[in-house]
C-alpha cells in the first residue's frame, strides 16, 4: 500500500498524535468521574444529615445540575485550549504540506519562464509544453541532428535549474528534436477533398475576420464556426436586438460566399463571464506551486463557476491509502486559508466557493 508520505517520521507522528488525543480523552473522562463522585458524596452527606427533609434533597439536586454544567464548561474549555495550542505531533504532520500563503509570490507560468530563458539564450526551439497528469515538460529543438546533439544537454540543464530555483520537484524534463512532417502520397480523390476543405477553411476564416472587425457595433463577445456552415455568435444576456444581430451576421456571410449558413446566437451571463475570468486567474495562481511540488501530491487541477465557483484538485493518492482522507482535508484547508488571505480578497471578492479534492480514481475524497 502506498504511504501518504515517503518518510516513516510522518507515520510515527500520526501515531503520537493519536495517542495524545486518546490521552486527552481519557484525562477528561477521569476528571468527569472525579467530579461525579464528589457530587454523589455531597448528596450522600446531605441525606445522612437530614434524612427527612425531602426539600433539602431537592435543593441538593440543584447542586448536581450546576455541577453537570460545570463539567460541560470544563470540557468545552479544555477543547478550546486544545484547539488553540497545537501539539508538536500535529505541528509536524501539518508541516508536511507547505503553506501556500508563505510561499506565494507573483510569478509567471513555469512553461513561459523556461521558454523565455531558452529564447534569450538563443536556442532554436519550436515549442515548450507540459503534459498532465504525467507532469512532463517537453522542449522541441529545431535544427540538424548535430545541432540537437550539441545543445540537448545544455537545454536540459537550464530547464532543470529553473525548476530547482522554484522548488518544483514534481516535473520531469524531455528534450526532443523537432522533425518536419513528411507528406505521404495521396490519391487524386483525396487531393480533391483536401482542396475542397482548404477552400471552405479560407471562407470561414474570412467570415470570422469580418465579424471580428465589426464586433464593436453590437458588442459581440465571441464568434466561431462550430460545425459545417453553423456560425455561433456570443452576445450579452442583456442584449435585446437578436433579430437585428442575426441579420447583420447573415449579411456579412453573404458578402463572402453564396453558400447558406445558419446563425446561432448564444446569450452569455455576463456576471458569470466576469466570475469565470477571475476564477481562471485564481486557479492559475493557486495551482502553480500545487502542481510543481511533490509534497502536495496534486496531479491535475480544474475549476468551474456553475452554479458556484469550485476549485478542483486531483491528487495521486487513493482513498485506500493510509491517511489519504486526512491529507485531502489538510490540503483543502491550506487552499481555503490562502483564498481567504489578504492578497486574494480582491480576486475572490465575496463569492461563495467550494474546494473539491479528487483521489487517483477521480472520486471525491475530502
Amino acid at each position: 500500500m502506498k504511504k501518504q508520505y515517503e518518510d516513516t517520521d510522518f507515520d510515527s507522528s500520526l501515531k503520537k498524535l493519536n495517542s495524545d488525543l486518546m490521552w486527552k480523552t481519557k484525562q477528561k473522562q477521569e476528571l468527569k468521574n472525579r467530579i461525579l463522585t464528589d457530587i454523589e458524596n455531597l448528596e450522600s452527606q446531605e441525606r445522612n444529615k437530614h434524612p427527612i427533609l425531602l426539600t433539602r434533597i431537592k435543593k441538593v439536586s440543584l447542586i448536581r445540575k450546576l455541577a453537570y454544567s460545570s463539567i460541560a464548561l470544563i470540557i468545552l474549555f479544555g477543547l478550546f485550549i486544545s484547539s488553540a495550542f497545537v501539539s508538536p505531533a500535529m505541528a509536524k504532520v501539518a508541516s508536511k504540506i507547505p503553506y501556500l500563503g508563505q510561499i506565494f509570490e507573483n510569478k509567471n507560468n513555469i512553461v513561459l519562464l523556461i521558454s523565455e530563458e531558452l529564447r534569450a539564450k538563443g536556442y532554436k526551439k519550436t515549442g515548450v509544453g507540459v503534459s498532465f497528469p504525467k507532469k512532463e515538460i517537453e522542449i522541441a529543438i529545431q535544427g540538424s541532428e548535430k545541432y540537437f546533439d550539441d545543445v540537448k544537454s545544455d537545454v536540459d540543464d537550464i530547464t532543470k535549474d529553473i525548476l530547482k530555483s522554484k522548488g518544483y520537484d514534481a516535473y520531469t524534463v524531455k528534450v526532443s528534436r523537432y522533425t518536419e512532417r513528411v507528406d505521404v502520397p495521396h490519391s487524386e480523390e483525396e487531393k480533391k477533398q483536401f482542396k475542397k476543405q482548404e477552400k471552405r477553411s479560407k471562407i470561414n476564416r474570412e467570415i470570422l475576420l469580418s465579424l471580428d472587425k465589426a464586433s464593436e457595433k453590437y458588442k459581440l463577445l465571441g464568434t466561431g464556426i462550430i460545425a459545417q456552415k453553423i456560425v455561433e455568435v456570443e452576445i450579452p444576456d442583456t442584449e435585446k436586438r437578436t433579430d437585428e444581430i442575426e441579420q447583420y451576421v447573415q449579411n456579412i456571410i453573404q458578402l463572402k460566399t453564396n453558400d447558406q449558413y445558419t446563425v446561432k446566437l448564444k446569450k452569455v451571463n455576463m456576471k458569470k463571464r466576469e466570475q469565470e475570468g477571475r476564477w481562471s486567474g485564481i486557479l492559475d495562481t493557486v495551482s502553480e506551486d500545487l502542481l510543481g511540488k511533490k509534497d502536495y501530491e496534486v496531479r491535475m487541477v480544474g475549476y468551474s463557476v456553475h452554479p458556484e465557483p469550485e476549485i478542483q484538485m486531483f491528487i495521486t493518492l487513493s482513498r485506500s491509502d493510509e491517511n489519504a482522507k486526512a491529507f485531502a482535508q489538510q490540503l483543502e484547508k491550506i487552499i481555503d486559508d490562502f483564498l481567504q488571505s489578504e492578497q486574494m480578497k480582491s480576486r475572490v471578492k465575496n463569492d461563495p466557493y467550494h474546494i473539491t479534492i479528487f483521489d487517483k480514481d477521480d472520486k471525491i475524497i475530502n
